[in-house]
């Protein structure tokens, strides 16, 4: 059974060396050139920033900002921030930095959790299909910006129906008694023509909450030196990410406060926009009206183009990584892989460019970027701090740091906070669900999707997290299995009647929620102290070998599968400091 993480947290233990015993010089004779690591920290740094601080900075903060009582917002923010966000972005880094793996073999610290990073690179790809999209409408707007009067101030181009109009022109909509429609006041009069609708002009708003994308971080963090201070690196990041929406809110209120004046409306019709309908209907008109605006609309929508890029790449870092761990033999045809991952995702996201490709774009945005997420996020930091134990991961982290930072902050956050809060939104997020409507806008009416989208959204959902349990299941499965062919052995007279021999199933959740026998970190280099096992060149791992006639890891790891002992280096109560053959068997 799966000891009590508070338990760990608070027991006295024997210290974990942080550095390489003397003995372990030649551990890394035989190591494999890295042809995959970050050349400065500042490269790290910056691509960090860049993934962090998304569209969601410049669309999505600002309009939750005016929705939710303005200042009085970042009361909450901040406080999700530091409760949620910013801890469960330290575990990633220190996750992936500690053990350089991806989310694909990262998982490995819990044999039967392996599926949550799946689940990690399922929702990378899904998000990248997506992504992709809003992307090529940026690079769209962008490339169309380069003239002297912008496309979108005016109508009667040849792409233009007798819907299009232009707030302030001639072709502005009607407007009577408070109420604005889609149509001009000709087509109004010739109502049953036209079937003129009320709406609001800020546009179709697809009003998606954004999460950073959950393993784009582990990916970037493996191919860290083992003792980067990724700790100090992730404040600055976060500070970054915090203040940069703040700074976006400025910018938003400022652009629709221009155009709500120029336009003699009220600024609480466009300062609640959100979304693509804030980046490319309200912001692009307001642009259009600024003295210069061919400028202000180029360096607006490169500025789209570098936020999107930069989160895009990091979601391709995960899959790539991925397949660079199921497959080792691409690792020197990276850029193949690349290549051939960066095409597939092109052809796929295509039906997002179809005439009916903004439903099925909302649809993956709801249920993916917004709800499958929160439910990963809630069994990633329960499959670390409960199940593989909040002391034995800060362990980790005081091997790769020389000390545990931010040891008492994270025992609250992990074990408390997080899982709590992650759960309640998960329940608020599956109570308060709703059909996907969206509002009339653009010319457009509202629309609401049919029952049948639901269920298709539900698939897409189910499709992000069902790794999770059929990963369990099955591995669970396996350790049963294996139990069961050790049966005639622990069915001798010696030791009949033992509870590990009678209650088999309860050895196998036991092993089901342990670490594999090859977790650690995967440079040989790295693999000291209590993860010196792993390495066959160390000095510590042939004297283990030699006190107990042993001669691989593998066979150690057998002696203490049939004693029903854990692997020493995963059992979060011992150091290979007092480490005797005689005390563990």
């Amino acid at each position: 059974m799966v000891s009590n993480p508070f338990t760990r947290c608070c027991k006295p233990k024997a210290p974990v060396s942080p550095t390489k015993d003397s003995n372990d010089k030649n551990a890394d004779q035989d190591e494999p050139e890295d042809v995959h690591q970050w050349d400065r920290p500042i490269e790290f740094v910056l691509s960090l920033i860049s993934n962090s601080v998304g569209l969601g900075n410049v669309w999505r903060f600002p309009y939750l900002a005016a929705k939710s009582g303005g200042g009085a917002f970042l009361i909450p923010y901040f406080t999700l921030y530091f409760l949620i966000g910013a801890p469960l972005y330290y575990m990633e880094l220190a996750l992936g930095q500690f053990s350089s793996r991806g989310p694909a073999t990262g998982f490995e610290l819990a044999k039967g959790w392996r599926g949550v990073g799946i689940a990690m690179i399922v929702n990378s790809v899904l998000g990248m299909l997506s992504y992709n999209v809003i992307i090529s409408w940026a690079f769209f707007y962008f490339v169309l910006s380069f003239r002297k009067k912008l496309l979108w101030s005016q109508c009667g181009n040849w792409w233009n129906s007798d819907r299009c109009f232009v707030p302030g022109s001639r072709y502005e909509v009607y407007k009577i008694n408070g109420t604005t429609w889609n149509c001009t006041e000709a087509q109004y009069n010739n109502f049953s023509s036209y079937g003129c609708s009320p709406f609001n002009t800020t546009g179709r708003v697809t009003a998606t909450e954004e999460f950073y994308y959950f393993g784009s971080l582990m990916a970037y963090a493996s191919a860290n030196k083992f003792n980067n201070n990724f700790f100090r690196q992730m404040c600055i990041v976060v500070s970054c990410d915090c203040f940069t929406g703040i700074f976006a809110g400025f910018a938003v209120f400022a652009t629709a406060g221009f155009l709500a004046k120029s336009l003699g409306e009220s600024i609480e019709k466009y300062a609640e926009s959100s979304g693509p309908g804030l980046a490319f209907i309200t912001y692009p008109e307001a642009l259009s009206r600024m003295p210069g605006s061919p400028f202000f609309s180029v360096i607006f929508f490169l500025m789209l183009l570098a936020l999107g890029l930069g989160s895009q790449f990091a979601s391709t870092d995960v899959p790539v990584t991925a397949i660079m761990e199921y497959i080792p033999a691409l690792q020197k045809r990276r850029s193949l892989v690349v290549v051939v991952t960066c095409a597939l995702c092109y052809v796929i996201s295509l039906p997002f460019t179809c005439p009916g490709g903004i439903y099925l774009f909302s649809l993956f945005q709801e249920y993916t970027a917004n709800i499958s997420l929160v439910v990963i996020g809630f069994f990633e930091v329960v499959t670390v701090a409960y199940v593989y134990g909040f002391n034995r991961f800060m362990n980790d982290v005081k091997m790769m740091l020389g000390y545990p930072a931010g040891k008492y902050y994270l025992f609250f956050t992990w074990l408390i906070s997080a899982p709590i809060l992650t759960l309640a939104i998960t329940i608020l997020n599956f109570m308060n669900t709703q059909s996907l409507k969206d509002g009339a806008g653009g010319g457009f009416d509202e629309y609401v999707y049919p029952k049948w989208s639901a269920i298709l959204g539900w698939i897409i959902f189910a499709f992000c997290i069902l790794p999770i349990p059929v990963c369990y299941i099955l591995n669970y499965i396996q350790e049963y299995r294996k139990l069961s062919r050790r049966s005639l052995i622990e069915s001798t007279p010696s030791n009949y009647g033992n509870f590990s021999s009678r209650y088999r199933f309860l050895r196998a959740f036991k092993a089901n929620n342990s670490p594999s026998d090859d977790w650690g970190p995967k440079k040989k280099v790295n693999q000291y102290g209590d993860y010196a096992h792993l390495n066959p060149n160390s000095i510590a791992n042939k004297n283990i070998a030699n006190s107990h006639n042993l001669s691989t890891p593998q066979d150690i790891n057998t002696i203490h599968d049939t004693t029903d002992v854990a692997n020493p280096a995963m059992d979060p109560d011992f150091s290979t400091n007092d480490y005797t053959i005689r005390e563990r068997f």
